[in-house]
Formats: structure tokens, C-alpha cells, sequence
């Protein structure tokens, strides 16, 4: 939902930045924020931020903020 919320904001600052033409200091930094928060959560999504668990996180590097590996259970 929230990433939702925050495309939906990209796309309508993005809008107003072509049709207005005003403001563009502020359009600009707004779409900046916005994509930045897009982007941290899709990234998180994925598991490519240290900390996070998700469909790609075995490929990342591990950090720190990881705990400790589990080791492959075989059957």
C-alpha cells in the first residue's frame, strides 16, 4: 500500500513538474525524496539492504548487520 501511495505521488509531482513549469526547485527535490523512499523500499523488499531478508539476499554480500549464516540442512 505504501508503495502504492508513493508511486502514485512520484507520478503526479513528475506530472506537475512537465505541465507547471513553477516550483521546479521544490517539484525536483519532492520527486527526489519520493524516488529515494521508492527505491529503499524496493530494495528492501528484495533483500539487497544488510539486515533484510528476501528473494535475493543469499547473492549480496554478508555485513555486519547480518547475523550469522545458517548452515544447508541436507535431508
Amino acid at each position: 500500500m505504501l508503495t502504492t501511495f508513493i508511486a502514485l505521488a512520484l507520478i503526479v509531482v513528475l506530472g506537475l513538474i512537465v505541465v507547471r513549469r513553477r516550483n521546479l526547485t521544490f517539484l525536483m527535490s519532492l520527486a527526489s525524496l519520493l524516488a529515494g523512499m521508492f527505491t529503499l523500499i524496493w530494495l528492501q523488499n528484495q533483500g539487497l539492504l544488510p539486515g533484510t531478508q528476501g528473494p535475493l539476499s543469499d547473492r549480496r554480500p554478508q555485513t555486519v548487520m547480518d547475523g550469522p549464516k545458517e548452515p544447508v540442512r541436507t535431508p
